[in-house]
């Protein structure tokens, strides 16, 4: 007979900049361990998290020391695992627990574009699972609570990127539609490219009184930017697993302007009207400016990329290899 509860560990990266759970006002990855883990517990599941001194969760605790090496993680966990497992659910970027071959039943969620050879891996899209995976696997989205962001109806004439100060996040791409179309463009996030924003960014700022950076946001200001904000510029030029901004924006009501990239094209597959194939188009639906009703973007999130439905999705992963395992 299957248990209804399961005894599940939650493993985060630590290295090379751990950051505690939940995040202030950064990290994606730390959101959804901390969502996922969170729900768990509200259903019942005994959870085990390993994460940063810092964190705060629902789950038992047990901190990483501080400036562990990633090779260590794993040695870390394993030595204190409480005993009775039934799931390990590894979420550290090189997969340092699946790589392992435990006899524990191990989840991998790949987080990054990076094809970790494990035996149970999951990726955040359809388009990951294909280009890191080769289309082995699982596919979970993605979730978060929609009632953890405020929805707003009335827009100001601005537009927002927000997101890590690099390259691949397609920054640059967007200071370029702000200067054709001569909108107010607000940068939000933090400089993890610091030649990137002193030589390429920092001028193009001074030069324009329409460009603003903020620095990183979280909380209340992230909120006000999101829900305010005409639209959000997501021009990402990497293969973007998933995108969690995309989502957060549409919950808020905020249109999402986005290059075909990544999983872009599934993120946003409601509102096709809103994915472009070039930054030139993106320009032309600045300047337009027709965008889908503001209530029309939180339910599509609504219906597809909540934290229950997240939950929901691995709990149906956790229970296959489980009944696998018995067999």
């Amino acid at each position: 007979m299957v248990k209804r509860h399961y005894k599940i560990v939650q493993v985060i990266s630590n290295s090379p900049n751990a950051k505690p759970i939940p995040t202030a006002n950064q990290g994606g990855t730390e959101k959804i361990v901390y969502e996922l883990t969170e729900s768990l517990v509200k259903r019942g599941h005994d959870v085990y998290v390993f994460a940063a001194k810092g964190s705060r969760t629902s789950a038992k605790l047990i901190t990483y020391p501080k400036k562990l090496k990633k090779g260590a993680i794993k040695k870390f966990v394993l030595r204190r695992i409480p005993s009775k497992i039934d799931i390990i659910h590894d979420h550290t970027f090189n997969s340092a627990l699946g790589k392992a071959r435990l006899r524990i039943p191990t989840v991998c969620t790949i987080h990054m574009p990076s094809k970790n050879r494990v035996k149970y891996p999951v990726y955040v899209s359809r388009r990951a699972r294909k280009v890191m995976g080769n289309n082995r696997g699982f596919c979970v989205y993605n979730g978060i609570n929609p009632s953890e962001y405020q929805f707003s109806s009335k827009k100001n004439d601005y537009l927002l990127f927000l997101g890590r100060i690099i390259k691949e996040k397609g920054v640059l791409h967007a200071i370029t539609i702000a200067e054709k179309t001569h909108k107010r463009l607000i940068i939000a996030g933090p400089i993890k490219d610091k030649h990137l924003f002193q030589k390429y960014i920092a001028p193009r700022i001074r030069s324009n009184p329409r460009i603003h950076y903020v620095g990183p946001v979280g909380g209340k200001r992230k909120q006000e930017l999101l829900k305010h904000a005409k639209c959000v510029l997501f021009p990402s030029i990497w293969e973007e697993p998933f995108g969690l901004v995309m989502i957060e924006a549409l919950a808020c009501g905020t249109p999402v302007i986005a290059l075909k990239r990544g999983s872009v094209p599934e993120v946003l597959a409601g509102f096709p009207q809103l994915i472009c194939n070039s930054i030139p188009e993106m320009i032309k639906k600045v300047n337009i400016g027709i965008y889908p009703a503001p209530d029309k973007l939180r339910k599509y999130v609504i219906s597809r990329f909540t934290t229950a439905r997240m939950t929901t999705k691995y709990l149906q992963i956790y229970k296959s290899l489980l009944k696998k395992k018995r067999v």
